[in-house]
């Protein structure tokens, strides 16, 4: 690669750039054509795309009689070429897919939470602190703002601090990957590095 290439390269991405180097040399190939001029196994749909959006190819629509349909025919995009408006957001799409995401939490948390108070009273813990602590405070409700959620976590941590078996209880929770919940001093909702200091 030359030293231009290279620049080329690294401001598009390796696959990116050798296919506008392809289609300076070759314009008005199509995604198919391209991708059996370049070896690759699909379309490169994708690469297109990107580089549409970063104005660096246009597509052209033309008649291919041998197909009997119009087809796409890339080119490099002309000096001064703007990149195509971002397309408009569905703000009904927006909520479908906000729904969604929160219908799927509320299911994935349901199915990794352990039951509350049979965890709370394991009997490899005898004489844990949390034994008779609200177990609300040591697991976060729905919806929970964060304000909230330091100070409930706070609360339960107080609760850990002098807990007799409270190395066990992280320990055992770190062992089952608990994706959220105070265990062992806690909070499970933090970030490992977080966890990892505040457990020593």
């Amino acid at each position: 690669m030359t030293g231009g290439e290279e620049g080329l390269a690294a401001a598009l991405g390796p696959r990116q750039a050798v296919v506008l180097a392809h289609l300076e040399e070759h314009p008005g190939l199509t995604a198919g054509e391209l991708a059996r001029a370049l070896g690759l196994s699909t379309e490169p749909y994708q690469l297109l795309g990107r580089l549409k959006s970063k104005a660096r190819v246009v597509a052209v629509a033309a008649w291919e009689p041998s197909q009997g349909r119009q087809v796409s025919r890339w080119h490099p995009a002309p000096p001064g070429t703007a990149p195509p408006p971002a397309p408009p957001s569905d703000p009904a799409e927006i909520r479908r897919r906000r729904e969604r995401d929160r219908v799927s939490q509320r299911a994935r948390r349901a199915r990794a939470r352990v039951t509350v108070g049979a965890a709370l009273a394991a009997p490899d813990l005898p004489g844990a602190a949390c034994q008779n602590a609200d177990p609300g405070l040591f697991f976060p409700a729905e919806d929970e703002a964060a304000a909230a959620r330091y100070g409930r976590q706070a609360k339960a941590i107080a609760v850990c601090a002098g807990c007799p078996v409270r190395a066990r209880c992280y320990q055992a929770a770190a062992g089952r990957r608990e994706p959220w919940g105070v265990w062992g001093g806690a909070g499970f909702e933090e970030s490992r590095r977080e966890r990892s200091r505040r457990a020593s």
